[in-house]
């Protein structure tokens, strides 16, 4: 029996960080025993930290409504069938009330590829942690109250937010379990570099900040610098100097009638500005180094309330899309809308930047989704072949519930999936790239099309690794072509390879006669612009194009 402790105790050391509300154990197949966490056996009431006959002993907590779902999940995951990672159910603890657990699980084989481990991660929804479990930093939600105690008190303060240009390269490198270690002493260096004069908290992902209200923006400009030198120079691991760069984004709160949400989330936009575009360098929000000068943390935090208010100021308008060869309306794509005072009318490219950091705009994504079906599947009474075009955003397919929401979306309006293209914003291209082909594979299993706005010829590296339906080109790679050789021969290139490929490309951005012929002279399937139809209301479009063009 002690084999089998020590497989489990191995496994387990491997497999578990645990906190106050995350619980772990490992389960042998075969002998019929578990290993527990501490937290687990204390919270559940659990005879201890081994158990023996683990799967009754679990079974009797589970809500009677949840067991045969958990008992359907457990027995095809413990058969070795591909099932979803994430399940959730009602667990009663040890003062007999039932508490939702969200559990992540996977099973392990042997060489001969027979299921003999089952390792599950389960959380605790009904606790909230301080603290997070890996940098021993306070999180994201101790970091929220403390700048809406600030705000309460009307105390003005700065948020440095630095986070690794491309953390996952270093968990490629260096496997999970180092780079846990590398964040760690990332946290460390931290909270020495600010003691006294700050307090460091761990935020989303691999995010982390520090608030002060003493010190000046010099101040902290010097702190990155030595934040960034640690990180080339001084940040090792098993005595092996690893070389990583960090982004970094800061904004002044000095305006205290608004959301801290609001000053999050624009922190999060200069730190992503950081990253992608000034390689490093710190951004300070607000200053002359961000593009969209008119876009404003007021009317952010604006947006942001209507949102959730009901969506308030929002509305959907849709361009048509039509085929080269017949020149008939085959489709639409959704645009959103918003207009509010004293702002008045507000292109999404001043807000969208900033709400993509937010957790408000996977909630406005699926309005986005549900509502624009709703609209198309009138149309789609009329034309059967007719589909509708949605752009995803980072928000949606970075979360695991997305899949759930989105087939709910689909039934609930009796919308045929074969008369939807998802299209990757993007945003949506931070992802890793095993998630990504994940969900996409997911989307395509539904009988979903999916689509990628293709800027250039970077862009085509996801063709190579995703199955893709429809290529977009955009006009920031066919702008000027009339008169830019190198531009058609760009484009003579990437319609070619999709052609050949069998991917079908839609050309946008047609404002002109010139462009149009040049656009029917390359082997696409699709064409859209303002020389063919503009955005408009969906009443309008039905007036406009189902009557014109069928």
């Amino acid at each position: 029996m002690g084999g089998t402790y020590d497989t489990i105790n191995r496994i387990f050391d491997t497999f578990a960080v645990t906190s106050r509300s995350r619980y772990v154990y490992v389960y042998d197949m075969s002998r019929n025993i578990a290993r527990w966490s501490k937290n687990a056996v204390e919270y559940f009431g659990l005879a201890g930290e081994y158990i023996y006959n683990a799967a009754s002993v679990w079974e009797t907590r589970i809500h009677g409504d949840d067991k045969d779902k958990y008992n359907e999940y457990i027995n095809a995951a413990f058969a070795g069938e591909k099932v979803e990672p994430n399940i959730e159910y009602r667990a009663k603890n040890r003062n007999g009330e039932f508490v939702v657990c969200s559990c992540r699980g996977v099973v392990i084989k042997d060489y001969a590829g027979k299921p003999v481990f089952y390792a599950c991660s389960i959380i605790n929804k009904g606790i909230v942690d301080n603290n997070d479990p890996i940098t021993l930093l306070p999180n994201q939600y101790e970091m929220l109250n403390h700048m809406r105690s600030l705000k309460t008190q009307k105390k003005e303060y700065i948020i440095l937010m630095i986070n690794f240009i491309d953390f996952a390269d270093v968990n490629r490198k260096y496997g999970y379990m180092r780079g846990n270690n590398i964040l760690r002493a990332l946290a460390v260096k931290l909270k020495q570099e600010s003691e006294n004069m700050g307090k460091a908290y761990r935020g989303e992902g691999t995010i982390m900040a520090l608030i002060s209200e003493t010190m000046n923006i010099d101040e902290i400009k010097k702190l990155y610098g030595r934040l960034r030198l640690f990180t080339r120079e001084n940040l090792s691991l098993e005595g092996k100097r690893i070389g990583a760069e960090l982004g970094g984004g800061a904004i002044i709160s000095t305006d205290f009638d608004i959301d801290e949400h609001s000053i999050y989330i624009s922190a999060k936009y200069a730190l992503d500005y950081s990253k992608t575009q000034r390689h490093g360098n710190l951004i300070i929000f607000h200053n002359d180094q961000l593009d969209n000068n008119k876009s404003s943390i007021e009317l952010v935090d604006t947006v942001r309330n209507c949102i959730l208010n009901g969506f308030e100021g929002f509305h959907l308008e849709y361009q048509p899309i039509f085929s080269v060869t017949e020149d008939k309306l085959v489709g639409m794509e959704v645009f959103l809308r918003w207009k509010k005072e004293p702002f008045g009318e507000v292109s999404p490219a001043e807000f969208l930047p900033w709400l993509e950091q937010d957790s408000v705009f996977y909630t406005l994504g699926n309005w986005i989704l549900e509502n624009a079906l709703k609209d198309a599947i009138e149309i789609r009474k009329e034309k059967k072949d007719f589909y509708l075009c949605v752009n995803l955003a980072f928000m949606q397919l970075e979360r695991s519930d997305f899949r759930t929401t989105l087939i709910e979306i689909l039934r609930k309006i009796s919308y045929p999936a074969t008369g939807l293209c998802l299209e990757m914003a993007q945003s949506s291209r931070q992802l890793g790239m095993e998630h990504l082909k994940s969900q996409i594979e997911f989307l395509k299993s539904c009988g979903i099309k999916v689509g990628l706005d293709v800027s250039d010829f970077a862009s085509l590296d996801y063709v190579r690794h995703l199955p893709i339906d429809l290529v977009n080109l955009v006009p920031a790679v066919t702008g000027g072509i009339a008169g830019n050789l190198t531009t058609r021969y760009m484009v003579e290139a990437i319609t070619s390879f999709t052609h050949r490929l069998g991917i079908r490309t839609c050309y946008t951005g047609i404002e002109d006669e010139e462009t149009l012929g040049i656009a029917k002279s390359y082997p696409i399937s699709e064409m859209m612009g303002y020389l063919l139809g503009r955005p408009c209301r969906i009443d309008k479009f039905k007036e406009q194009y189902l009557e014109k063009r069928n």
